[in-house]
């Protein structure tokens, strides 16, 4: 089952909103906390798309959160494929859900081979299809399945929670593929310390040299203005911490605000894994020399200057209703400033 997401504003909750028709039409009711019997709230057995907010949720067949399960991380489903057409509770995955991990083990009462998994996986590519007997999960929620592919029946199993003999559930030597839940998309905000901005490995390189001879007695000039075009670029490249908890593909906006000192004026969307970098080209029109002196040598030589600028940056995560910190760093490759240095000197007459 396919989802895309839905924006939110800063205040994001975490939420579910259910729908009475598919393509999010007809009655619909909001809930943020678990719903054991829907019954009460009119809507038992109805649900035919929804929208998640935030953590995933849980929707099961039965009231009091018993039969059938089906999981809904964040994301808009417009048409609910149901098991015999039946929802009658919910639940909110409030779990902490960043690094997961689960411990399958061969026998019951953890005893016996074992092996622990981090990601999703079809247990028919490891040892351990259709063997498990008992399991801990040491973080997150996961949904173990019968079949491959995330078919047949399934658990729901959380972090701090032990299952020390499947035969009572039904499920031993039966578990064939893995999945832990993903936590709904973080809000990511950033706060560029430029005040403690270092700026680091100037050079100045020739990009263009020319010359002008007036080997005549008398000033010499123009009668139009000349100029030439080049290229300047600024690339703004953020890099996140080696222990950052922040997902590929998840997105938020970098201010690029500078100091005085730099011509830095702009903003830029960070995606992790994907848009990490930005460069920003502009043409520089350099206006060249009209005028030159009698029996001169005019040297015009165009100077680009380059540098570095590396400026920390506080990134504030609201995930859960949890917020962290996380340090990152912008490092700005500036090569926007673009002169002409012009020098002149005597043509001495041959003897």
């Amino acid at each position: 089952m396919t989802a895309t997401l839905t924006k939110v504003k800063n205040n994001k909750v975490n939420k579910i909103i259910v729908y009475e028709l598919p393509d999010f039409e007809g009655l619909h009711r909001e809930f943020e906390t678990d719903v054991k019997d829907l019954k009460k709230h009119g809507f038992d057995d109805c649900i035919s798309s929804l929208k998640v907010i935030g953590q995933p949720w849980v929707l099961y067949e039965d009231n009091d959160f018993g039969g059938w399960l089906e999981p809904f991380e964040e994301g808009d489903y417009k048409n609910i494929e149901k098991k015999n057409n039946a929802f009658s509770s919910m639940r909110l995955i409030t779990d902490d859900l960043i690094n997961p991990q689960i411990t399958l083990y061969v026998d019951e009462s953890y005893k016996g081979k074992n092996e622990p998994f981090t990601k999703e996986t079809k247990l028919k590519y490891s040892n351990f299809d259709n063997k498990a007997s008992s399991h801990t999960v040491e973080r997150g929620a996961w949904i173990l399945y019968t079949d491959t592919d995330r078919k047949g029946k399934r658990l729901l199993v959380r972090a701090n929670e032990k299952m020390e003999d499947y035969r009572a559930s039904g499920f031993n030597d039966t578990i064939s593929h893995i999945r832990p839940l993903k936590a709904g998309r973080p809000i990511i905000t950033s706060k560029v310390r430029w005040n403690e901005q270092k700026e680091v490995n100037e050079i100045c390189c020739l990009i263009d040299e020319f010359t002008v001879e007036n080997r005549s007695g008398s000033h010499q000039e123009f009668t139009r203005t000349c100029s030439r075009e080049f290229e300047s670029s600024v690339m703004h490249e953020f890099k996140f911490s080696n222990t950052t908890t922040i997902e590929a593909g998840v997105a938020f906006e970098v201010k690029l605000i500078a100091s005085m000192s730099t011509k830095i004026s702009n903003s830029f969307t960070v995606e992790k894994g994907k848009s990490e970098t930005v460069v920003e080209k502009e043409k520089v029109e350099i206006t060249m020399p009209s005028k030159f002196p009698a029996n001169s040598k005019t040297t015009v030589r165009v100077m680009k200057k380059e540098y570095t600028i590396i400026v920390p940056v506080e990134l504030t995560i609201w995930q859960n209703g949890k917020e962290t910190i996380e340090d990152g760093e912008m490092r700005c490759e500036v090569g926007n400033s673009i002169q002409a240095v012009i020098t002149s000197e005597a043509i001495k007459e041959k003897e």
